[in-house]
């Protein structure tokens, strides 16, 4: 079995954005024999308890400084040189690292590109714009500098492309279908479960709660809709202490208290509970955001595989997976817009039947067996290539 060095780093490693990088990370660790870098070990251990885990002080890393950030990323790569192994995986935020690594490098790209929309001219901004610049310069180096970059994202490969990229492979979110076609259920659903019993209409959304993805949306949506049929409820995982309030006083400030449930932040093995007893999804994204244009959310993938329809709006990282009418809605920005179509598959089952039936067979396509499985080939035929060459 060929040895493969991964890295993981994060700052909050049980984010429900982690959730498709630990999945990725655990695929590998079936076909490979891994060593994982982290600034996280007994998350990582817990996780991976038969992997050989080495701890990495990250605090050195900085985004905020050039020189910080320059010397993080080549004290990781001699971290890295001094492990035997066949191939490093990383994912492109620790991309630098790769000039200075000796082993073929494979690299995967989630998201890319600035995910605010700060149009402010003030010095601070000034001064942060030119370090994302040079941060990524040096991120393209360690992207030319590997063997493979696996892109989520057609979009994302033409952006690169024009950079002068060429050694990459369209690798899309892939998701565990089994898993949340038969999640584990834990307490945290049973209030799930009894609204389903009682009849109740459960739209959810799942991940980091913002303005740029939808929450002033989301709120007027829902107010919209339980005017309408008290019997909807939107169910929010993923809002942190901010929001959490805002959503607290808008439901105190509207009468809401029964038609919102908020689990906050919560650890990602309960998304696909939460989604079982889901009727129909949320996701909602700023299209001046740049990283919202060119990078696929997560959940829409975890949502089709969860067999659940899709209320989103157009903008071309959901108007190439959701297929309107058919998977799911594309609307404006519009809270009308939103809580007559959350009514309308209320109102019609066999609609929402077949609506959901049509997003299920769209999740075969990112089968993780099928997508990982692809990348696994890849990198194995990379590394057998590399060992020919030397």
């Amino acid at each position: 079995m060929k040895k493969l060095t991964i890295i993981f780093t994060t700052n909050h490693a049980d984010t429900l954005g982690n959730a498709c990088r630990l999945d990725m990370v655990e695929f590998l660790t079936k076909y490979f024999e891994v060593t994982i870098i982290t600034n996280q070990p007994e998350f990582i251990k817990n996780r991976f308890p038969n992997e050989l885990v080495i701890p990495f002080n990250s605090n050195e890393k900085s985004k905020l400084s050039i020189v910080k950030h320059y010397k993080y990323q080549k004290k990781l790569a001699r971290k890295i040189n001094k492990i035997s192994s066949d191939g490093v995986f990383l994912f492109h935020e620790d991309s630098p690292a790769a000039i200075w690594i000796e082993s073929p490098v494979f690299q995967y790209i989630h998201q890319y590109g600035n995910r605010g929309n700060n149009k402010t001219r003030s010095p601070k901004e000034y001064i942060k714009k030119i370090i994302s610049k040079v941060n990524h310069r040096q991120t393209l180096r360690g992207l030319k500098k590997s063997r493979i970059n696996f892109v989520v994202s057609t979009f994302l490969i033409d952006l690169f492309k024009q950079e002068g990229l060429t050694n990459m492979a369209y690798t899309p979110h892939a998701m565990d279908i089994d898993k949340f076609q038969k999640p584990l259920f834990k307490k945290e659903h049973q209030k799930l479960k009894e609204l389903k019993d009682e009849g109740y209409f459960i739209v959810s959304y799942t991940g980091w709660v913002t303005e740029n993805r939808g929450y002033q949306l989301m709120m007027d949506s829902i107010k919209k809709a339980a005017i309408q049929d008290d019997k909807i409820v939107l169910v929010i995982a993923g809002a942190d202490a901010k929001f959490s309030q805002c959503i607290a006083d808008f439901q105190k400030n509207n009468n809401l208290e029964d038609n919102i449930i908020n689990y906050g932040v919560i650890d990602s093995a309960l998304i696909p509970g939460i989604l079982y007893y889901s009727d129909v999804c949320l996701s909602l994204l700023d299209s001046d955001v740049p990283a919202f244009q060119v990078s696929p959310p997560q959940k829409l993938f975890e949502y089709f595989a969860a067999g659940k329809p899709v209320i989103c709006n157009k903008v071309q990282t959901h108007s190439m997976f959701v297929e309107d009418g058919k998977t799911g809605f594309l609307l404006d920005m519009d809270p009308l817009q939103a809580s007559k179509s959350i009514k309308l598959l209320k109102d019609n089952e066999k609609m929402h039947q077949t609506m959901c039936n049509n997003a299920f067979k769209e999740a075969s396509k990112y089968d993780i067996n099928l997508v990982y499985g692809n990348m696994v080939e890849k990198i194995k035929d990379a590394i057998n290539e590399h060992k020919k060459q030397t």
